[in-house]
């Protein structure tokens, strides 16, 4: 009797252990049905066995496979239960083989995995990893994303992202960043050479020029005949001419430097240029109208040297026949773009009404030394409207030039806005 107790025991220990195992079963195969497993692992005396399955999902497996970035699906510890195709040529190795084994061996430093399992328990899910390639037996630098799939599944998803022509992009970055700080090193130093050799030419040639103008205006012409007089006369003129030259080239290699910049009222600026030029403003009646004008930051110096240099250029190029009038005004668009450039800019307009010039040579006159008449025509070094450049240069702007031959000429300022 006790014997037939412990039998009925046994037999409802069994049926108690099949309904657990039906029961587990039942779940694999649902979980299966609805497409929620990638694989089955099974372990046989110790040694586990993966088997992929293909879910009813047959586009999103599609999707992964032909995904231009690695895809995984990995057990906690790291058992690879399914890689797409982009993974397999990444590591130079068959997806059939990649599957069942364990992914730190493809990390080149395999104790980092259990770092990123850790980190993903803290919300760290992104991480850069350098892989081992079959290929060439080589390294190669990855994004890599993780997952965490429960509870749905037991899982954690991967997303490998090859870095290799992003870092070659990036050094190739830096190389060209460091030759371009080199080349303009190269550049400061040979522009500090350049106004140094400037300033001691300037001296040493300022010195003789003196010397000959002076003695030449002490020499009594009284006994000279008209050409000695004459020739004398073109000797004081070449030296003065000389001696003005000098000067502009100095005052162009000086707009090499950053000044301070300060609040600038150009108006303020304009009335001073005005006042310096009042004689010849009075001779030639010219009248010169000032609109309304923005509050700038600039170089005060080298704002009055540019608008002295605008306004002296208006006046020096007017009509025989007709009188100077220069506008200078802010359009109406209080902020403009330039083509190719990303930041918007304040317009200053200086319009006058002289003699203009021809449209091929719009793109000379900005040259240092570029002259369009002769000398015995107009004056001037040709030096004026390369220094304005080279101010607006010094204050990241831009200036522009519009003209019509017997018409007149507008130049345009653009101050970027700070």
């Amino acid at each position: 009797m006790e014997e037939k107790k412990r039998n009925i025991e046994s037999l409802l220990a069994e049926i108690e252990s099949l309904k657990e195992e039906l029961f587990e079963s039942n779940s694999i195969v649902d979980a299966i049905k609805q497409g929620d497993v990638d694989a089955l692992v099974l372990s046989t005396n110790g040694v586990p066995e993966v088997y992929s399955l293909q879910t009813a999902d047959y586009t999103y497996r599609l999707l992964i496979e032909k995904f231009r970035q690695g895809a995984l699906s990995i057990s906690r510890q790291g058992l690879i239960l399914y890689c797409n195709d982009y993974f397999s040529e990444l590591v130079g190795i068959p997806s059939e083989q990649i599957v069942g084994t364990y992914l730190n061996e493809y990390f080149d430093n395999p104790a980092q995995f259990v770092q990123l399992i850790q980190a993903l328990r803290y919300g760290i899910a992104t991480h850069e990893i350098l892989f081992k390639s079959d290929n060439d037996k080589k390294t190669f630098p990855s994004y890599i994303a993780l997952t965490d799939l429960e509870p749905a599944v037991a899982a954690i998803g991967i997303v490998i992202t090859d870095l290799t022509e992003k870092k070659k992009h990036e050094e190739a970055l830096i190389r060209h960043q460091e030759e371009l700080e080199e080349k303009i090193n190269e550049l400061n130093k040979i522009n500090r050479n350049l106004e140094e050799f400037i300033h001691v030419i300037s001296h040493d040639l300022k010195e003789p020029l003196r010397k000959i103008v002076m003695n030449t205006s002490r020499i009594d012409g009284s006994y000279f005949t008209e050409v000695d007089t004459k020739a004398i006369n073109v000797m004081k003129l070449s030296a003065l001419r000389l001696n003005s030259l000098v000067d502009d080239l100095v005052r162009y290699s000086s707009h090499t430097a950053q000044e301070e910049r300060t609040k600038i009222n150009l108006k303020t600026i304009i009335s001073e240029v005005m006042e310096d030029f009042e004689i010849i403003i009075s001779d030639k009646k010219a009248s010169i109208k000032i609109g309304d004008l923005p509050i700038i930051k600039a170089s005060r110096v080298q704002m009055r040297q540019l608008f002295s240099n605008l306004i002296s250029n208006a006046i020096k190029y007017s009509k025989e026949t007709t009188a100077p009038f220069i506008e200078i005004f802010q359009p109406e668009n209080l902020d403009t773009k330039i083509p190719n450039q990303n930041a918007k800019f304040v317009q200053i307009q200086i319009k006058d009404n002289g003699i203009g010039m021809e449209e091929n040579h719009l793109t000379k006159i900005f040259t240092i030394f570029q002259r369009l008449h002769a000398r015995n025509e107009y004056s001037g070094n040709g030096i004026g409207l390369a220094i304005c450049k080279k101010i607006m240069e010094n204050h990241s702007g831009k200036i522009t030039v519009e003209s019509t031959l017997n018409e007149g000429t507008t130049f345009n300022l653009y101050f970027p806005i700070v």
